[in-house]
């Protein structure tokens, strides 16, 4: 048998165009700078020796900044220092003015003190009362002096009656009690008239009291002796 030659097509593909060898674009490793400097590139365009298209290499130019900002940061430290001189210069000032302040003030207060007399002890309201019964008692005393008069005395008391100035009515008892109330002392006397008990109070600083003579001295255990109303007669009497 022989070999039959089957009819095919001829097909044509487009060719590609040539394409340009590629260039290898030198690449170069970034600088590493400290953080407080910073660099800037700058490219600048360069003719190709070979052909195709135009290439751009990287140029590195380094810039005066961290120059600049090294004199900025030191010329504001500089001046931190300078605002903290003064501000510490400022304080102290103002201390040594408040001291001599003080101290002028002590001196003035001083002086004040010394030229001033001494004030008067200041009376009080509810100290006003005493004090005029006081004055009072003082003025009665003058006049008239009253005897020491304690409870269980026999005391003799010449009263000058109002109605009648010329008589003087005498009374004479036991002395029951006596109650202090600055210029209105009083004392109680009892007696006995026609077998019952009689008591009569007197003001011991009264005006129409012209004496009061203490007879004699009993001794009692007792500051008052109300007991007396309840007992006989005879322990009222005296003689």
């Amino acid at each position: 048998m022989g070999s039959t030659a089957l009819p095919h097509p001829l097909v044509s593909l487009p060719k590609a165009p040539p394409r340009s060898p590629k260039l290898a674009l030198p690449v170069f490793s970034s600088l590493h700078l400290c953080s407080s400097t910073s660099s800037r590139l700058s490219t600048s365009r360069a003719q190709p020796r070979g052909f195709g298209s135009p290439v751009f290499f990287p140029v590195i130019r380094r810039s005066r900044e961290p120059a600049v900002l090294v004199a900025k940061s030191s010329s504001e430290e500089e001046a931190a220092a300078a605002g903290d001189a003064e501000e510490v210069a400022v304080e102290e000032g103002e201390t040594l003015a408040n001291q001599s302040a003080v101290e002028e003030e002590s001196k003035v207060s001083d002086a004040e003190a010394e030229a001033k007399p001494p004030r008067k002890p200041r009376i009080k309201l509810g100290d006003i009362m005493g004090i005029l019964n006081k004055r009072a008692v003082e003025a009665a005393e003058k006049e008239r002096p009253v005897p020491d008069i304690r409870t269980g005395d026999i005391v003799q008391i010449k009263l000058e009656v109002p109605e009648n100035r010329r008589r003087l009515s005498i009374y004479k008892g036991i002395v029951m009690s006596k109650q202090n109330a600055g210029i209105h002392t009083t004392i109680r006397i009892r007696r006995i008239i026609a077998g019952i008990g009689v008591e009569i109070v007197f003001p011991v600083y009264s005006p129409n009291i012209k004496e009061i003579r203490v007879v004699s001295h009993r001794k009692v255990r007792r500051a008052r002796l109300y007991y007396l109303r309840d007992k006989l007669p005879r322990f009222s009497t005296f003689k």
